[in-house]
């Protein structure tokens, strides 16, 4: 009983290395010695020992016509791949964008709670629900009504992200301007209305800072950026146009992000006059593979430059069609903060040709998120599986030796099965 017990273990173990890609089946040695259990390849097919034995040698002695010693499990390559040479992972790198996209999109509506962009209630959030799209909404919290707050935290369930916007909306570079207030503040505030949500990413009123606004928002751990702000310069003067832009792939300050404004004319944005700015701006990001930030207020309300309804959901069939393509990733800005600094803080490296493991730093526990990773074996796999945590990832065949996968930067490491 113990043999057989012993025999059954070795199998699996075995036969699990095997199928990892941790090693290929050794081949039979003639003369060498075997432990009873033990699994070899010869001649194209799998062979397991029965028993031990040392160093017996002669053709009587090879697994083909030892059929006392060995006992045949199958063929080397089945319908499943190949069982003694199984393929190894060979390279893994995050992608640009998750999902493989080729360029990056955030719409932030700003000044919910004003009352007059109540449009993102009625308008807004249904239409991007109904597209399975995700935006963010700059909350302005003194200004809060209950009803903002239970939308608030709608908005939350639903997928979106609920950003700071001040709690009184006053200019940063106003006398009565208070970093600790409006920027601290306003998130204590938020954290209270909406369940200990904290929000990680702030909008400028007015879209104006000076530099010592900038830096406190900077020291606030809670915090992961800020769309970018029209500096004031030593003289009180407002430097403006340098805040707007795409955003490269790989840009470095999480709390200058670039974004082009919402007009109905145009004025005032990086596009021409009379163009739709909305869908540019998408395509802008899609063009240079970076990242794209909307700033816009209500829609068909009477906010500063509401969105008229028709132009809006056309803009969301544009964007719902490129993310549909996979050309385009649309997610909160947090989001994209946090995988674009993950690529980096969490690189992933291969261990063993079996394993995908996550760079441990501070900054990647930080930055924690999903992240697309892609691979490739040494040589085309029938089947590849992957798992983290116990939990199969699905896993997209890109190529004869290639594969793409998401994986949780802060669940561990990720095992793959190729065969």
């Amino acid at each position: 009983m113990t043999t057989t017990r012993s025999r059954c273990v070795a199998l699996a173990a075995l036969l699990l290395a095997g199928a990892s890609g941790a090693a290929s089946l050794p081949a039979w040695q003639d003369g060498s010695a075997y432990a009873a259990g033990q699994i070899v390849q010869h001649q194209g097919s799998r062979y397991q020992a029965r028993i031990a034995h040392t160093a017996w040698q002669g053709a009587g002695w090879n697994p083909a016509h030892a059929a006392s010693l060995w006992q045949r499990l199958g063929n080397c390559v089945t319908a499943a791949g190949d069982l003694c040479n199984p393929p190894r992972a060979g390279s893994v790198h995050p992608t640009t964008w998750a999902g493989g996209a080729r360029g990056a999109y955030s719409l932030v509506h700003d000044d919910l709670c004003a009352y007059i962009t109540d449009g993102q209630l009625q308008h807004a959030a249904p239409e991007l629900n109904k597209r399975g799209l995700k935006a963010a909404f700059a909350i302005i919290s003194d200004n809060c009504a209950p009803y903002h707050w239970d939308a608030a935290r709608a908005f939350l369930a639903q997928g979106h992200e609920i950003v700071s916007h001040s709690r009184t909306h006053q200019n940063s570079n106003s006398p009565g301007w208070n970093s600790e207030t409006e920027i601290a503040g306003s998130a204590a505030a938020i954290a209270a209305a909406l369940d200990g949500y904290v929000p990680t990413f702030f909008v400028w009123p007015s879209d104006i800072a000076p530099d010592a606004p900038l830096a406190y928002l900077k020291t606030q751990p809670n915090y992961l950026g800020g769309r970018a702000a029209n500096r004031v310069d030593e003289q009180g003067n407002i430097q403006y146009g340098q805040a707007a832009g795409v955003n490269p792939a790989d840009f470095a300050d999480p709390y200058a992000i670039k974004w082009d404004v919402f007009t109905q004319s145009g004025i005032w944005s990086l596009y021409p006059q009379g163009s739709e700015i909305l869908n540019l701006h998408v395509d802008a990001a899609i063009d240079q593979g970076g990242w794209a930030l909307r700033t816009a207020h209500g829609v068909e309300d009477s906010s500063w430059e509401t969105i008229p309804l028709a132009r809006y959901i056309g803009h969301l069939d544009h964007v719902k069609a490129k993310v549909d393509s996979g050309e385009l990733w649309m997610a909160p800005p947090s989001a994209v903060i946090r995988y674009r600094f993950a690529r980096d803080a969490c690189a992933p490296q291969l261990v063993d040709g079996a394993t995908i493991r996550f760079a441990d730093s501070a900054d990647c526990r930080r930055y924690a998120t999903r992240l697309t990773l892609e691979f490739t074996s040494d040589k085309p796999a029938v089947t590849v599986k992957a798992s983290q945590a116990g939990t199969a990832l699905p896993v997209t065949r890109l190529a004869a030796d290639r594969y793409r996968i998401d994986a949780e930067t802060a669940r561990g490491d990720v095992a793959l099965t190729l065969y």
